[in-house]
């Protein structure tokens, strides 16, 4: 029979003591205490693994007792009520209110053991769904985690990304607050990966999600792969003046890098092109349209030459920013 943490409430100070030293004997770690505040007390700190409980105490009787366990806390422990009255009436109130096992007393010694080894087997069947439900939550997690992940780059995703801008959208349109969305591109990534192969091109995706990590790495900023060599920035509470401060942090961090495109055109470093737009949303926007709009601004930048951005209000006005 396998140790288990009782706690006992009972009133009558030698039926206490009586109870607490049979299942000492037993093997069990044992805690009395004398009414049904000091056990609400002490119930957290002692988790226990089983309860015995006599219903006729004053204050608070142990039907009220356990009808308070069963609201306040959501893991589920076995109780046993105590009780000098073998009355059925009672002992079904009992059972109904939460309670799962009855005994009476005087508790005979041999009823006792025999109970405490029933607990005791489903105390070890409680530790085990504990522990398979703690590991299914723990996988999940990682399984909801690599869901939203690009396994590449360990960016956020086109699925993650399209839920976040909808969350966004909704969001900022509540509070009238602007919106930004970057779309980048490498330029010339083609010939990269002509060149340098197909190792070394994804190595160089990997190096620069890190620096988007790093650059993007504020409340509010969630940087994603949004397929092959182009990647989205979502930044919350950002106006054109700013997305134009934000573009030219971006290039800045990527010269930084300073990785060799000996087959650029433009280059012999790695450089990107990207386009912005910004805008206070109306929450009825579509993520579709306005990776369309974006879009367009990115290969505006790519048409004047690249290694540069054009940013624009959403929707376009006559007049957008270009920047080399």
């Amino acid at each position: 029979m396998g140790m288990m943490r009782i706690l006992i409430a009972d009133d009558v100070a030698s039926e206490r003591l009586y109870l607490a030293a049979c299942l000492t004997n037993l093997g069990h770690h044992v805690k009395s205490v004398s009414s049904a505040a000091e056990l609400l007390k002490c119930y957290s700190a002692f988790q226990p693994d089983l309860l015995l409980v006599d219903i006729e105490m004053p204050q608070q009787n142990g039907i009220e007792l356990v009808h308070t366990i069963r609201h306040q806390y959501p893991e589920w422990v076995p109780v046993i009520f105590l009780s000098g009255i073998n009355d059925p009436h009672i002992i079904a109130k009992a059972i109904d209110v939460g309670g799962d096992d009855y005994l009476v007393k005087p508790v005979n010694p041999i009823i006792l053991a025999a109970k405490m080894q029933a607990m005791s087997r489903i105390a070890v069947m409680r530790q085990r769904l504990e522990h398979t439900t703690t590991q299914l939550q723990k996988v999940n997690k990682l399984l909801l985690e690599q869901a939203n992940k690009d396994p590449l780059t360990t960016l956020a995703n086109r699925r993650y990304l399209d839920q976040k801008l909808t969350e966004f959208i909704a969001l900022h349109g509540r509070n009238n607050l602007p919106l930004t969305i970057i779309l980048l591109d490498v330029d010339f990534f083609k010939l990269f990966n002509d060149y340098q192969g197909h190792i070394e091109g994804d190595n160089c995706l990997k190096l620069l999600s890190s620096c988007l990590k790093k650059t993007f790495n504020r409340a509010g900023e969630i940087c994603g792969r949004y397929g092959g060599e182009e990647f989205i920035i979502l930044i919350c509470n950002c106006n054109e003046k700013q997305a134009i401060k934000e573009c030219q942090r971006l290039k800045n961090a990527i010269k930084k890098l300073a990785i060799p495109h000996s087959h650029s055109l433009i280059s012999d470093q790695l450089t990107v092109s990207q386009g912005a737009i910004s805008w206070v949303p109306t929450g009825l926007e579509l993520v579709e349209h306005l990776y369309q709009a974006v879009d367009t601004l990115l290969y505006q930048a790519k048409d004047n030459g690249r290694d540069q951005f054009v940013t624009a209000e959403y929707p376009y006005s006559l007049v957008s920013h270009n920047e080399n």
